[in-house]
């Protein structure tokens, strides 16, 4: 193949990687908020806490989201209903969860 005819090539197969990207980000995604529903009593859909012992997740990094999760999956971290939820997570689990609550956006309003 000619120099040039790679190099008009190479922005139109970016493009198609990434339109491909986004298509596998929103179905990670989907499964995310699907996986996360199991969270929701405590940690809420939307990953602000329903209950006072646990905390917002919205927004929290997917690596440190993943961690903890890890942490209680091993025992490492401990909690009485955290050890036996993360105790029944896959990998694929932990990082579809993670996932969907590190993109949701938070936005924080300063009263006037």
């Amino acid at each position: 193949m000619r120099r040039d005819t790679r190099r008009r090539l190479v922005p139109w197969i970016a493009l198609i990687g990434l339109v491909f990207a986004g298509e596998a980000r929103a179905a990670d995604l989907e499964a995310g908020r699907a996986k996360a529903k199991m969270c929701a009593a405590c940690h809420g859909l939307d990953g602000l806490s329903k209950v006072a012992d646990a905390p917002n997740l919205a927004g929290n990094g997917q690596l440190y989201l993943a961690r903890q999760l890890e942490a209680f999956r091993s025992g490492e971290r401990k909690h009485p209903q955290m050890t036996v939820i993360a105790a029944g997570l896959s990998d694929d689990d932990i990082a579809a969860v993670t996932a969907w609550y590190s993109a949701i956006k938070v936005k924080v309003q300063v009263p006037q």
